[in-house]
């Protein structure tokens, strides 16, 4: 059979000043995916691919775009996108079934649900009878519309994100189950709740616990998959919240209805346990603990300003506050700033300069941080340019543009290895695999900026009320 797939993803930030264009996107077109990071690395694209292959189905490949966290999208990128998945599908002759790679918690400048909207068009193209299954990241945020114009849908289950693959996987079986006669349903329930990742974690309770009772659903019979999404926080969108997703078979569709309101009741009757899951503190205090810590390396997250949830990258609360209370042998990864890179590497290996270094603070308009320092290295890595720079015994990393500080590798190419500093922050909200693997101890800070893990600190103002914890005086039952 002859299925066609397609990807848009991405996680827009409606907090930070960044516009997301059609470059950040670095988006590939037909069969060019095949020489790309969608299918040769460990993405859902490549899940779907590698199964429907299996199967001995065509597959039609047609738009794939996927950019780093960030801000709004333009209109211009959101409908390059969206057209360039519509257009291959469009130009396709005898599809049998669209199986798609997306996120689910994009925001384009004038549209609030791009997906639901993609899904809609797409099923005007196909019509009514060739299934259209997806693929979500957990942290999808899923409208009527959405879910009215799908036939399944399976989403993460992990955070940090682990089985990215196998949601490709698990999405291509269910679209396989379909083509192999099954009709379905999917039920939605929409849970009035903001949650962030770092209160989320999915090797601690409840979250553990919650992704164990989508495995027992899965094992009701009538139903084929359920997810959790836990929606975007640092998104201020009109379809906010948290959502219960289960597909299942039509003819078990009040089966499939009360597994969806059963699964979002627990959810929400464990609300007041969703905590941080790594400990949280104060800037000040989280210092204070790092420096009381005997063994090093500890890891400590400045998590209001995590590029992998679409801040800006280039706050210096951090430095700002280590230097004014003389704490040496620390280490800040990263500080995105372009000028200050550029003049590091004019100086040169062993030079000094004289930094006016990002900002200081959320606004926008805030002062730089002024700073003297000697150019300890420099190096091309992970697709940025790095540079170290050492000043009053702290070490900044600083890099031409954004980047994900997954990797400690990012670092050690810069001649800065975590393990020989007492204290390491990174730009981060809940640690990597590996900086959890590497730290004595893991922490994260509560600082300020675009992705202040504070949530009731953050201007929501098109965020549907109540919802908790904004508010935490209501009741809630799914309908």
């Amino acid at each position: 059979m002859r299925i066609a797939i397609g990807a848009m993803k991405h996680e827009s930030n409606t907090f930070t000043r960044l516009r997301t264009s059609l470059s950040d996107f670095d988006p590939v077109t037909g069969a060019d995916v095949y020489e790309s990071r969608w299918t040769e690395e460990e993405t859902a694209t490549r899940g779907i691919v590698e199964t429907l292959r299996e199967a001995g189905h065509e597959i039609v490949p047609t738009r794939f775009g996927k950019s780093l966290p960030s801000g709004v999208v333009t209109d211009e990128a959101h409908e390059s996108l969206r057209d360039g998945i519509l257009d291959g599908i469009r130009g396709a002759e005898g599809l049998d079934a669209v199986c798609l790679d997306l996120h689910g918690s994009m925001c384009a400048q004038s549209e609030s649900d791009p997906e639901g909207e993609l899904v809609r068009r797409v099923r005007e193209i196909v019509g009514p009878d060739v299934p259209v299954v997806v693929s979500l990241d957990m942290h999808a945020t899923v409208t009527d519309r959405f879910v009215e114009n799908v036939d399944g849908i399976a989403a993460y289950r992990t955070a940090p994100h682990v089985d990215v693959y196998e949601s490709g996987v698990r999405a291509a079986t269910v679209l396989g189950e379909i083509l192999d006669g099954t009709e379905t349903v999917v039920e939605r329930v929409r849970i009035p709740m903001l949650l962030s990742g770092e209160q989320s974690e999915t090797d601690a309770s409840p979250m553990n616990d919650l992704i164990g009772s989508l495995e027992d659903a899965d094992n009701t019979t009538g139903v084929l998959q359920s997810s959790f999404l836990l929606g975007f926080p640092w998104a201020d969108s009109p379809h906010g919240g948290c959502f219960a997703v289960v597909c299942g078979r039509a003819d078990a569709a009040p089966r499939v209805r009360d597994t969806a309101r059963d699964l979002a009741s627990e959810f929400w009757d464990r609300r007041a346990e969703f905590e941080f899951t790594t400990e949280a503190y104060p800037l000040d205090r989280a210092i204070d603990e790092a420096l009381a810590t005997d063994e090093r390396p500890v890891v400590v997250s400045d998590s209001g300003d995590n590029p992998t949830a679409g801040a800006t990258e280039d706050l210096t609360v951090v430095d700002q506050r280590l230097r004014e209370r003389g704490v040496g042998d620390a280490l800040v990864g990263v500080i995105n700033d372009s000028g200050a890179l550029r003049a590091c590497t004019e100086a040169g290996e062993g030079g000094s300069v004289e930094l006016s270094l990002g900002r200081t603070a959320h606004d926008s308009g805030a002062e730089p941080l002024s700073l003297d320092g000697r150019v300890c290295s420099i190096a091309e890595t992970h697709g940025v340019t790095a540079v170290a720079v050492e000043s009053g015994g702290v070490t900044t990393v600083v890099t031409d543009d954004r980047t994900a500080v997954y990797d400690p590798d990012l670092l050690r190419a810069v001649d800065c290895d975590p393990e020989e500093y007492d204290v390491v922050f990174v730009k981060s909200g809940y640690q990597s695999p590996a900086f959890q693997d590497l730290a004595v101890r893991s922490m994260l800070a509560l600082t300020p900026g675009d992705t202040n893990c504070v949530l009731s600190e953050l201007p929501y103002a098109n965020t549907p009320r109540p919802i908790y914890p904004l508010d935490d005086d209501f009741d809630w039952a799914p309908e």
